[in-house]
Parts: structure tokens; sequence; C-alpha cells
């Protein structure tokens, strides 16, 4: 039988356990200038009884990037009506990220934007480029026990689809209510009836 020289990555980062806890600097959506600067904590939020929507992207001032968190933003409401916090996060600084919004064409985001500077968020959650220092876009759904419940991760240029990230965000929120949620549900379609369907 063939021997396979794979490569193995551990991560704190595992499907229906907890996620990994994190706290990190962040330009936050109210206020003006500096006094936007401020930070992000998990167990704040799951506190609170929130859904979290963690994503990474790879670099701010990028061609990319900015289509996928200017559409998280449009949807940002649609998050916030399901109980959930969305956070774009890099491993750029909050610098970065305030310039970024305030004089690139990324815009002022309504969304919290957290610095993964020192790497150890994007690492935790497995997604960490350690040659380079970036993290690839990936994106986690977290429940308000902290079980992680949803990761998919896009490595290099290949953009990710936002409004899937919100039918995902409603899929396990229906299956944490106890619901069966078939394949290729839609918000407004129906359940599984377990009793009529067959084996």
């Amino acid at each position: 039988m063939k021997k396979f020289d794979n490569e193995f990555y551990v991560t704190g980062a595992k499907v229906g356990k907890q996620a990994p806890r994190f706290e990190m600097e962040a330009v936050l959506p109210e206020g003006q200038g500096t006094d936007r600067f401020g930070s992000v904590n998990l167990d704040d939020l799951l506190d609170d009884n929130k859904w979290v929507v963690l994503y990474f992207y790879p670099l701010d001032f990028t061609f990319v990037c900015p289509t996928e968190i200017q559409r998280f933003n449009e949807l940002n409401a649609a998050f916030e009506e399901k109980g959930a916090k969305v956070i774009a996060a890099s491993t750029d600084s909050v610098f970065a990220h305030l310039a970024w919004q305030e004089t690139g064409p990324l815009g002022r985001l309504d969304h919290i934007h957290a610095s993964d500077n020192n790497h150890t968020v994007s690492e935790a959650y497995g997604i960490l480029d350690e040659e380079k220092g970036v993290a690839w876009r990936g994106t986690f759904i977290i429940a308000p026990n902290g079980i992680l419940k949803a990761a998919h991760v896009n490595h290099g240029e290949g953009g990710r689809n936002v409004d899937e990230v919100l039918r995902t965000l409603e899929v396990f929120q229906n299956e944490v209510a106890g619901k069966m949620v078939p394949c290729g549900w839609k918000p407004g379609s129906g359940f599984v009836d377990p009793e009529t369907t067959e084996e």
C-alpha cells in the first residue's frame, strides 16, 4: 500500500466543538476617527446570546476583499435581525482598517472590523498562511452556546458567496430549534417530517 507524505495541521477550531475564544482590537461601527477603536470579545457576545459570524480575509487595500466585505455590510441588518453579530477580521492593524474605511473605496462599515495583528486568532482557526502572515478567506458560524456550527475556507483569490453565509446561518438556527432542514433549503420553504420520510 502506498504511503503519503501528508502534512497535518492542528487547530483549535473543530465543527461541533467549542469555538476558540478570542479578544481582538477592532474598529467599531459607532463614533468618529480613532474614537471608533475598541475591542471585540467572543465570550461577551455569547453572554448576550448572540450568534457570531466571524469571517477572515487576506489583506486591506486589495481588490476581491472589498467586494465580499461590502456585501457583508449590505446584509448586516439581515444578520442583526437573526440575532447575529458579524465580525470581519484580517491580520492588518486597526489603523489600516480605519484608513481603508475612511480613505479607500471600502467605505464605512456597520459591522465590527477586527485586527488579528498578532495572528493568534487566525492560527487558532486554522487559516493562517505563516509564510505570508495573512489569513485565508475563512467563514465561521458560532452558536450562542459557543459551538462552532459551520466552517468554510477559500484559498487564494476566490471570493465567497455572502448570501449563502446568511442562508447557512438560518439553516443552523432552524437545526438548533429542532427542525430537520433538507438539502437546498431556502428561507420560507418547509422542513423534513421524519414521520413521512422513507429510509
